[in-house]
Order: structure tokens, then sequence, then C-alpha cells
């Protein structure tokens, strides 16, 4: 311990040296202090005036001094001009100011006194801009978490009534299927295995219980399962997903990364370990099909720690190096049936949403700078 106290007082002196001997400082305070000095010492003692307006002078790199690095650069610079001159002002070493002694012995003294005021002055204003400039960060900090929470409202209420409208028009599509796979499988017994309306009425079944799956999945939507949350490590959840997406990343030629967790606190937070997997894997997958026309990329999870507002939250990224998305569809790119995909539903990624909603997370998605591909965040508060 005492040794790295004096490392670390060591370093705050050169740190305090270095900004009293700045560029800034020689040029503006220690060479005007000095070119006065010489001018003090080289002008001749029946010049009166000359050695006042040169006594007086000294001001000018002192002020120069503190409004630069605060009481430090003012008392340096004063303590210098008051040693440098005090021999002129009382010693007959090289000349002599020819001025009242009291009067000089209070011009050095008032050297000290501008140092202080005006390094305290200085040192003060500072410290307000920081102040100001903190409280600033913070709130724009809260403006930015207040607006994400307005967001995750809005899609929220989006999602609930458009969830209640689906699950009234799946329930009523499902009784009528019913009916009718039930009619069309009397009819099917009675009709011989080798007649041709036989295999029309299979055909008529098999399309029944396709709708019947879409109506089903539209519930699904409509009334996810509750989440199971529990303590789980998000380095496990990813690197299961890493697992799952491995061996078709393969066959598409793209190259799956999961980068290091750098953090020293354990990504650990609540949330349903089934549902999470679920959420990342349908993000990865949605990845490695954008990727696929190009004939490869790279598809990167990695797990960070941030703060939002007074939480700590941890976020996991799943990105992908595939064509970015138009400026125009990032804002529904969550919406309920909205898709760009050929035969899409347009439900994997407003699923996934739900389940963040759902485990109390936050998902979005950003282009990444120069298009170099789609980044989505699952932002996730920490738990116990």
């Amino acid at each position: 311990m005492p040794e790295q106290r004096r490392v670390s007082l060591r370093e705050g002196l050169l740190s305090d040296l270095r900004s009293i001997f700045s560029p800034r400082m020689v040029l503006t305070a220690w060479i005007p202090c000095l070119l006065i000095t010489t001018l003090h010492y080289r002008t001749g003692a029946q010049h009166a005036w000359v050695h006042d307006v040169l006594r007086r002078l000294y001001y000018l790199p002192i002020l120069f001094a503190a409004f630069s690095e605060g009481v430090r650069g003012g008392i340096s610079l004063s303590a210098f001009a008051s040693l440098i001159y005090f021999p002129h002002a009382f010693l007959s070493i090289v000349g002599r100011d020819p001025g009242d002694a009291l009067e000089k012995g209070l011009e050095i003294l008032l050297y000290n006194i501008v140092a202080v005021v005006a390094g305290l002055l200085v040192d003060r204003e500072r410290r307000e801009r920081e102040k100001q400039v903190r409280l600033a960060q913070e709130l724009s900090a809260a403006l930015e978490e207040q607006q994400r929470i307005e967001s995750q409202l809005i899609r929220a209420g989006r999602l609930g009534a458009l969830g209640e409208m689906t699950a009234g028009i799946a329930h009523e599509i499902k009784n009528p299927l019913h009916a009718m796979k039930g009619t069309a499988e009397i009819l099917r017994d009675v009709v011989p295995a080798d007649a041709p309306e036989r295999r029309m009425l299979d055909l008529h079944i098999g399309e029944i219980d396709r709708l019947a799956q879409t109506a089903e999945r539209f519930l699904t939507f409509a009334r996810p399962a509750p989440a199971d949350r529990r303590p789980l490590d998000l380095r496990e959840v990813v690197g299961r997903v890493v697992s799952l997406v491995e061996t078709q990343a393969r066959k598409d030629g793209v190259n799956t990364v999961a980068l290091p967790y750098a953090g020293k606190a354990v990504p650990r937070v609540l949330g349903d370990a089934d549902q999470l997997t679920q959420l990342l894997l349908n993000i990865a997958i949605n990845g490695l099909q954008a990727m696929a026309p190009l004939g490869g990329g790279e598809l990167t999870l990695s797990i960070g720690r941030e703060r939002g507002g007074e939480k700590r939250i941890f976020v996991v990224r799943v990105a992908n190096t595939g064509p970015p998305i138009p400026a125009d569809q990032l804002e529904r790119i969550f919406d309920p049936f909205f898709t760009t995909k050929d035969g899409g539903t347009g439900l994997g990624l407003s699923i996934c949403s739900r389940i963040a909603d759902q485990n109390e997370g936050v998902l979005s998605v950003r282009n990444l700078p120069g298009g170099k591909g789609v980044e989505f965040s699952l932002a996730l508060p920490a738990g116990e």
C-alpha cells in the first residue's frame, strides 16, 4: 500500500507539472514573465516610471496563468515572479528598483493575492461548468430512457390490441375448421380408396389442417405462454444459440462468432431461458437468411454491460453482415404481419418483441455504420 501511494503521488505530481509547463502556459505566462524581469533588471535606476510600469506588468502573465490552470497555475507564476523580482526590489545585485520599499513589498503581496483570487474564481467556474455538463448528460440519458419506455409502451399497446383482435379471429376460424374437417373425414370413409374423389378429399383435409396450424400460430402470438423467469447466465443462452445455428451457418458459408464476455460481473438476468433462446435463435436464423444470397458472411453474438438510468443492464447483440434494412422499414420491423420475405407471416419478430416484453427487456434494431450489416440488441435488467 505505501508503494502504491507513492506511485499515485508521483503520477499526480507529474500530471500537475505537465499542466503548469504546458506549451500554452510557457507562451502566455512563463516567457512573458522572464521578458518582463529581463527588462526590469536592464532598466537603469534613473527611469523610475519604467520600473513602475514593469512592476505592474507582472499581473498580466499571473492572470493568464490563473485563467489557464486555476489556482495551481496562478500561484506557481506569482511565486516565481515574486522570487525573481525580490533581488531587484530589495538587493543591489544587478541594479535596483528605485521605488519605495513598502510599495514594492505590497506589490509582491498583491501578486500572490491576485493569483489566489483569480485562480479560485476560475476553478469555481470550471467546477460549475463540469457540473452543468454532467447534469446535461444525466438529463440526456433520462430523456433517452423516457423515449425508450414510451416506444416500448406504444409497441406493447399495439401488439396487445392486435393480439386481442387476432385471438378473436383465430378462435372464430378454428370452430368452422373443426366442423369442416369432421364432415370431410366422414365423406372420406365412405369413398373407396381407389376413387378419384378420395384424393381430392385427402387434399381437402390436408388444407384444413394447414389452416388450423396457421390459426394456432395466431393464437400463440395473441396469447403467448407465460414466462418462467429464473436467474440465468446469458453466456449459457448465447452458447446454446450458437450451437443450434452452427450447422446451418456452415452450409450457408457463414462464419459464426461468439465474442467472449469481457465484464467482471457475471451477466446474470432474471428470465425464461427457453423463451430467450427462441428469441435469439429466431434473430440469428433471420441473419443467416439475409446473408444467404450473398454467399456467406459473419454472424456475431456478444454480451455487454451498460447502465440505463439507475439500472444495470446486460445487452445481447446479434449482428450480421447482410444488407442493411431500409430506413422506412426500421420503424415497422416489429409490427405484426409486416414482412419482407416471400411467404412470410410477419409474426417472427413480433413474437420476439412480445417475449422481450414478458422478460422485462427491450428488443431494438439498427443498421451498422457504413452499411456493414444489421445489429439486433436485447437489453435485459441485471438480476440478483
